[in-house]
């Protein structure tokens, strides 16, 4: 027993005679494999000792630690492969044992004769194990000691801390070579390893075979059968991690006990007045939990100043033996905390940040109890809680060290305040009440503010600000209005919502107005980029999609200089010819049918006949207009066509027209079998191919006019 002088233990405990029940508790764990917790709970406290002794709960709690499944297995085998070793048998046996093993339990070899080897690691790999015992062969004589020795200290360094460690020897048990084996039992029952000994051979020492097995709670099978591979895992499943259980509560002198549950083995009181109660435990399973309550009280002033000793001895998992002191039940920790914003609203997050303090030497928080009012609780050291209502909340913190005393609550009062509204709007439809991505000049459109929300109340107005100048222009009580939109372009609509406490919020977009009409070109000349051939004919198309009301429209388009017209469709306009420039009228009101209407005109153009460059490039311009409302904006789209007499031989020959013997811009752009064949023609020849300048026909050129050819690609796209 230990005892200690600090007055401080004494003098507190009057100061806490008016306070609620405290508990202390301490947790600890023996041999890494029995958890033992010490709960105090104040049972009774009184102002001063005068008659009336305090009184005390103490919990003591063993727990079981280990995995739920059991145990795993770090196993090595050791074979004896001298000249007199029956080998096969040892070979039949450990291979039908290694598959009586779990996935995860880890299996190593060692193999022995004249000198002795580490031949496998432990590993989860059977199928290097079993290659590497189907390799050993017999020779030379028996170093079994040897052998024994790197099996420990393979299992002793590299065995795992929760496994059961075990040597599987097959062997005759004889040695004449290397250092004695005669107390490798001894020593590797020190070190918590099971020796299972397997006789293999007809002259087996079953004296030194036995003791291996007697010393280290091993077996013992004189020679190799089915019913011994069923008992070795039997006896390797193990899910006990302590047995013979001896506990020892000490109460120093002052200190009475009132009683036990369960009762204790025995209780004795010593000529100094220190009480010593006794529990055993047969076996303590994984996962079980046994605990001893007991009564305590103090006849003495000052005798909770004095140490109350725990003593635990055991025999662990593996059979080792231990014993460990446990110190009595710490003092308190003491609970505090900060948080920010200091005056949140509903809408603002709070976070939580611990100060609290163990008063133990070497002591730590483990476990923090939040209660945020009524609202909610949390287990987080720095937790972070928004209250959804304004009001005054009581916050509470209760923490508990890493010994299982848990402190006082601290408390802190907030005052959680009022958040400002969130605004939002969206444009709709007001017949569909589909969102407008783009919205139309001239047509109604609903402004819906209703995803806009206050979080702790009600929004009272909206004002609407529909252009961008800072200048409301509607207040409304409602969340939707109806507005048409009176120019065209990008502007800036702005909503600034009010809550019942006056507080605000404004949001604010840019809107693009999509104008009356939009018209766009698309010029088609079969060939990419819109190139042509002289005195080829391109089609092109003005497609119009009228947005809004439209009384009338016009389109007015130019054309290169020296290329030739020709009207296809006009969908319904009326044209008229000035020089390049061609011009359509359509006398109608648009919108008749609804919105979207669309009109296009279609029109050829035959490019220059001959041009003296290798190149060409010519622009097309139009405009579309109208008068109500008032419209003129440039075509978009396409707008520029280049006639060209000179073109790539791939492109040459994929447009290549083999029954006219002429260059087609529409052909596919795909090398064809009659077109390989010309391209062929003009290799053999050395000619020039048409269109390309004088280029001629080489052969890597011709490489890639048959890869195109055989892989089916397009002559614009690169190969592969």
């Amino acid at each position: 027993m230990r005892t200690t002088n600090n007055a401080a233990r004494g003098g507190p405990l009057a100061a806490l005679l008016f306070l609620l029940i405290v508990a202390l508790s301490f947790s600890a764990i023996a041999g890494d494999r029995i958890r033992i917790e010490q709960t105090l709970e104040w049972a009774e406290l009184k102002e001063g000792l005068t008659g009336l002794p305090e009184k005390v709960d103490l919990s003591i709690v063993l727990r079981g630690l280990g995995p739920i499944e059991g145990f795993p297995i770090d196993c090595i085998f050791i074979i004896d492969t001298s000249a007199t070793a029956d080998l096969s048998s040892a070979k039949s046996f450990a291979f039908d044992l290694i598959d009586q093993f779990n996935p995860g339990d880890r299996v190593g070899l060692v193999s022995y004769a004249t000198n002795a080897r580490l031949d496998i690691p432990l590993t989860e790999n059977r199928l290097v194990l079993k290659t590497a015992i189907a390799d050993l062969q017999n020779v030379g004589k028996s170093a079994l000691g040897d052998a024994m020795q790197i099996a420990r200290r393979e299992l002793t360094l590299v065995g795992r801390e929760d496994a059961i460690l075990v040597e599987i020897l097959l062997s005759d048990g004889q040695s004449n070579a290397g250092i004695e084996p005669n107390i490798e039992g001894k020593i590797a029952a020190e070190s918590g390893i099971r020796v299972i000994s397997v006789g293999i051979g007809s002259l087996i020492n079953r004296n030194l075979l036995q003791t291996f097995a007697g010393d280290t709670d091993g077996l013992y099978f004189p020679r190799p059968t089915e019913a011994a591979l069923t008992e070795i895992m039997d006896h390797l499943d193990i899910d006990v991690v302590a047995s013979g259980v001896r506990i020892e509560k000490e109460l120093p002198e002052g200190l009475r006990l009132i009683s036990s549950t369960p009762s204790a083995y025995g209780v004795e009181t010593d000529s100094d007045g220190i009480t010593s109660a006794v529990w055993q435990v047969a076996d303590l399973l994984i996962d079980q939990e046994i605990e001893i309550r007991l009564e305590i009280e103090a006849v003495e002033v000052g005798a909770w100043a004095n140490d109350l000793d725990l003593l635990v001895t055991y025999t662990d998992f593996r059979g080792v033996k231990g014993s460990e002191i446990f110190p009595p039940p710490n003092w308190p920790p003491i609970a505090m905390f900060e948080y920010e914003p200091l005056v949140p609203t509903t809408a603002e997050i709070i976070t939580f940040t611990d100060k609290s303090e163990d008063t133990n030497e070497a002591g730590e928080i483990a476990k923090w109890e939040w209660e945020f009012g009524e609202e909610a609780v949390s287990s987080l050291q720095d937790p972070e809680f928004r209250f959804t209502e304004r009001g005054t909340y009581t916050v509470r913190l209760t923490v508990t060290d890493d010994r299982g005393s848990k402190s006082i609550a601290y408390e802190q009062e907030i005052i959680v305040g009022n958040a400002a509204p969130v605004a939002g709007f969206v444009l709709r439809d007001p017949e569909t009440m589909a969102e407008y991505v783009q919205p139309h000049l001239g047509v109604t459109a609903m402004l819906d503010a209703s995803m806009s929300y206050d979080l702790d109340g009600d929004i009272e107005l909206y004002r609407w600000d529909f252009d961008g100048d800072g200048i409301i222009d509607l207040e409304t009580e409602f969340s939707d209005i109806e507005y048409v939109f009176q120019e065209p372009g990008e502007i800036v609509l702005s909503l600034t919502v009010v809550d019942d406490e006056g507080k605000v919020e404004e949001y604010s977009k840019t809107v693009d107005i999509l104008p009356s009409v939009l018209a766009v070109r698309f010029i088609e000349t079969c060939m990419p980029d819109d190139w042509t051939l002289p005195g080829s004919v391109v089609q092109v198309s003005i497609v119009l999609s009228v947005n809004t009301l439209l009384n009338g429209l016009s389109v007015s388009e130019t054309i290169p200089s020296g290329w030739t017209f020709a009207e296809v469709d006009n969908d319904g306009a009326t044209l008229r010819q000035n020089g390049q420039t061609m011009e359509w009228l359509f006398l109608e009101k648009f919108l008749d049918d609804g919105i979207d209407v669309q009109r296009e005109i279609k029109y050829t153009l035959t490019s220059l006949a001959t041009i003296t460059d290798d190149l060409v490039q010519s622009n097309i311009h139009g405009i579309v207009g109208s008068s109500s409302p008032r419209v003129s904006l440039a075509i978009s789209g396409d707008d520029r066509v280049t006639v060209t007499k000179v073109f790539p031989v791939p492109v040459v020959i994929s447009r290549w027209d083999t029954l006219d013997a002429k260059l087609d811009p529409c052909l596919l752009e795909l090398i064809a079998f009659d077109q390989i064949q010309y391209a062929v023609s003009l290799w053999l020849s050395g000619d020039e191919v048409p269109s390309t300048g004088g280029a001629t026909i080489g052969l890597l050129t011709m490489q890639d006019l048959i890869a195109y050819w055989l892989t089916a690609s397009s002559v614009h796209d690169p190969l592969h």
